[in-house]
C-alpha cells in the first residue's frame, strides 16, 4: 500500500471517516447496521511488514468507552454465542466491532492469562453514547465463564470477585500487606479491587 495507501487506511478511513459513522450513529441509531456493512467492506484486512513499534500501534483518534474481559481461551466461542444473541434480542445499535485476541498462558499473579490459555474480548460504544446497559450485559456474560476484566479498562468487579478468578490473588495482597502496610499507594479504586 505504501505511505499514501496507509494515510488512507489509518487517517481517512479508520479515523475520519470512521469518526463520522460513529457521530452519524450516535445522533440516528437505527442507521448503525447500514454504518457498519459499509464500514467491514472499506476496513478490510492489510498486510504489511514495518518495524514492531508502526506495526503494532496505529493512530485512534475516535474516542470511545472500553470493556475487556480475559476468559479460559476454551470459553471463547460459547461466550461469543451469547454476546451475539444478547445484541440480537436487544434493542441496541452497537457501531463498533467486537474484538478478539488470545495469549498463551503465563505465571504471573495479576495478569489476567494468569494460569490459562485465554482470548479476551473487548466491546467498545462511542463516545458520548449510553453505555451501562449494554456492559452490564457484557460483563454478565463473562463473569458467568471466569472472566477476568482488563485492570485499565471499564468494569465493576471487586476484590471479591476478583479473589475467586486469580488462584495468585492471595499471594498478591499478602505482598502488597508487606510492602505497602499503611497502604501509601492506596486509593478509592484500589480499595475496591484489591480489598483493604
Amino acid at each position: 500500500l505504501g505511505r499514501v495507501g496507509g494515510w488512507i487506511e489509518d487517517e481517512l478511513l479508520s479515523n475520519g471517516v470512521f469518526q463520522l459513522a460513529c457521530s452519524l450513529g450516535r445522533a440516528v441509531p437505527p442507521v448503525i447496521p447500514a454504518l457498519a456493512k459499509v464500514s467491514s467492506r472499506a476496513l478490510s484486512a492489510r498486510t504489511y511488514t514495518d518495524i514492531p513499534y508502526k506495526v503494532f500501534t496505529s493512530p485512534r483518534r475516535v474516542r470511545f468507552l472500553e470493556m475487556e474481559y480475559a476468559l479460559p481461551r476454551e470459553a471463547a466461542v460459547p461466550a461469543l454465542r451469547e454476546l451475539k444473541a444478547m445484541l440480537e434480542r436487544s434493542p441496541l445499535k452497537v457501531s463498533f466491532p467486537v474484538e478478539v485476541r488470545t495469549a498463551p498462558a503465563d505465571d504471573i499473579a495479576l495478569s489476567t492469562a494468569s494460569g490459562r490459555e485465554t482470548v479476551y474480548i473487548a466491546v467498545h460504544l462511542y463516545k458520548g453514547t449510553p453505555h451501562r446497559g449494554y456492559f452490564t450485559a457484557v460483563e454478565r456474560i463473562m463473569t458467568a465463564h471466569g472472566g477476568r476484566p482488563h485492570w485499565g479498562k471499564i468494569h465493576t468487579r471487586d476484590a471479591a470477585y476478583l479473589a475467586g478468578v486469580y488462584p495468585r490473588f492471595a499471594e498478591f495482597t499478602a505482598l502488597r500487606d508487606r510492602l505497602d502496610p499503611d497502604r501509601r499507594f492506596g486509593n478509592d479504586h484500589l480499595r475496591r479491587v484489591l480489598g483493604d
